[in-house]
């Protein structure tokens, strides 16, 4: 239960949300979605990324685009199944491994990310593509805290 206004409008709670600033929803949302929808990175390492921040902050960012569904739909269940204690699982490659690590670490305190875990990130997706996962994980981050905060709900 939100205790956003019922003057809300809008076919979601994170749509009704923003329906009460709508001048800065459609800009939000292109920024969120563009990494995915134009592959800047793996969609599904970004997916795996928005689920365990979603995990961990008890508030999952809603996929706001096709692109973001889709790759959803690209995960094998199995993996999803075990993605809260990926570290103990085979089914995650060496560069999940190394951006949920940090993924992690930036959802807990990010002053924490040692030199260790930015260079195994830096090693998998290079410079410019590390820049776009620290950007993408500030979005998540942000967007997941903003649902939870507003109670959007799981419909969010």
């Amino acid at each position: 239960m939100t205790w956003l206004p019922e003057t809300a409008t809008g076919a979601t709670p994170i749509e009704r949300a923003f329906g009460l600033r709508p001048e800065l929803f459609a800009a939000c949302r292109d920024f969120a979605t563009i990494f995915w929808e134009q592959r800047i990175l793996d969609p599904t390492l970004l997916e795996l990324c928005r689920l365990r921040v979603g995990q961990m902050l008890g508030a999952e960012v809603p996929a706001l685009s096709d692109a973001m569904r889709d790759a959803r739909a690209a995960l094998p269940p199995a993996k999803v199944a075990e993605l809260a204690g990926w570290w103990k699982s085979d089914a995650f490659s060496a560069t999940e491994r190394a951006c949920l690590r940090f993924a992690e670490q930036f959802v807990l305190d990010p002053a924490g990310i040692g030199d260790g875990d930015a260079a195994a990130v830096v090693a998998a997706l290079g410079e410019p593509g590390t820049v776009a996962f620290v950007e993408v994980l500030a979005i998540l981050d942000g967007f997941s805290r903003f649902t939870r905060f507003l109670e959007l709900g799981d419909e969010a």
